[in-house]
């Protein structure tokens, strides 16, 4: 962790995790968030610069969320050199995001510093991946806000009416906001009954919960993200399935089940081309296609003869001059499978502010 020092304010530890984003800091101006104009701070972190927030706490929330309202009025034309489109708006996400990072809080343990009549945010420190052993540290308002509120969706739960229940969310774990997509595995009910199941990146455990709510004999679940693990656990054990449901210690895609075999085996693959961030992102990023095309160079080594793959995958996800879409079907024909069937959804893609179509693929082994 870097230590950033701040004139007349203190020194402070910038967590790597936060680092990802910000990029290296030099120096961070302060500003009284009572006495500043949103608009001043949009133009100064629109510059690339740093800045740390005091004063009131409503106050300092309406500037960041001003700042959020006109986040497009952060991308320069300059800075969007000739992309094609899907592209673009991934570059353009990054631009926002790095200089909405850069819009900072100081905080000591669970509690801001310089600010008034701030929020609870007792157990804050559980959402950071680094311990900053109790010494201050910056956080940017950004993420602060994001944690507010998933503290507040893992303290109440979220309903899947679904499931007819409620899933515990845990820090660091992707959650199936758009509960379209589950739906989407509901067609393949009959095919559950009294199978074998493994479902890849469990995450929540949802896809494995709804497994076991079809009649499968058995589901395993697997994750490289161990909050994920625990989350999938917590869920499992609360609902009752564990007898079912056996969640794998953490691991990458086929690590933890060796040499099981499955009659199906499910995955909500990471679609987004980029490196992972943070353990959250191993859910959405997938460099060069490089976790998609292990999945299917190896998932024939789990499945039953007769067995078939369920894949999830979107469209959205763009290299320069060549679709998504298009690899996956190259890697399809060149691990010996093919597509039997594939439905479709569209939807507006959180991440990248972008329409999208999600496919659920059912894919063979070829005969």
């Amino acid at each position: 962790m870097d230590i950033i020092k701040i004139d007349n304010i203190g020194s402070f530890l910038l967590p790597d995790e936060f680092k990802k984003f910000t990029g290296n800091i030099d120096e961070i101006e302060v500003y009284q968030a009572e006495l500043t104009t949103p608009s001043q701070i949009l133009t100064r972190i629109n510059d690339g610069k740093a800045v740390l927030l005091i004063g009131e706490y409503q106050y300092a929330d309406g500037i960041y969320r001003f700042c959020q309202r006109n986040e497009n009025k952060l991308i320069m034309p300059e800075e969007i050199p000739g992309q094609d489109y899907y592209q673009g708006q991934a570059l353009k996400t990054e631009i926002k995001r790095k200089k909405l990072h850069r819009l900072l809080f100081a905080a000591c343990n669970d509690e801001l510093l310089f600010i008034k009549n701030q929020p609870n945010a007792e157990g804050l420190q559980k959402w950071l991946i680094e311990d900053t052993g109790g010494q201050p540290y910056l956080i940017p308002v950004r993420r602060y806000q994001r944690i507010l509120t998933d503290m507040k969706r893992a303290s109440e739960g979220m309903y899947f009416d679904i499931l007819n229940d409620s899933i515990t969310i845990y820090p660091f774990v992707y959650v199936p906001w758009d509960k379209s997509v589950p739906y989407m595995i509901l067609e393949y009910e009959p095919f559950f009954h009294g199978k074998r199941i493994l479902d890849v990146g469990t995450g929540t455990g949802i896809l494995a919960i709804l497994a076991a709510k079809m009649n499968a004999k058995s589901v395993t679940a697997t994750d490289i993200n161990p909050n994920a693990v625990s989350c999938a656990r917590e869920n499992v054990n609360r609902l009752g399935l564990s007898h079912i449901i056996n969640v794998k210690d953490a691991g990458s895609l086929f690590e933890p089940v060796k040499n099981e075999i499955f009659d199906i085996v499910m995955l909500n693959a990471p679609w987004i081309q980029g490196e992972p961030k943070s353990l959250y992102d191993y859910a959405l990023y997938d460099h060069n296609y490089k976790v998609i095309n292990k999945f299917l160079s190896e998932v024939s080594n789990h499945l039953e003869q007769d067995g078939f793959v369920l894949l999830q995958y979107s469209d959205i996800s763009q290299k320069k001059g060549e679709n998504s879409i298009d690899n996956l079907y190259s890697s399809i024909e060149r691990n010996g499978l093919k597509i039997a069937a594939k439905s479709s959804i569209t939807r507006r893609s959180r991440i990248l502010g972008a329409t999208e179509n999600v496919y659920l693929f059912k894919i063979n082994r070829e005969q």
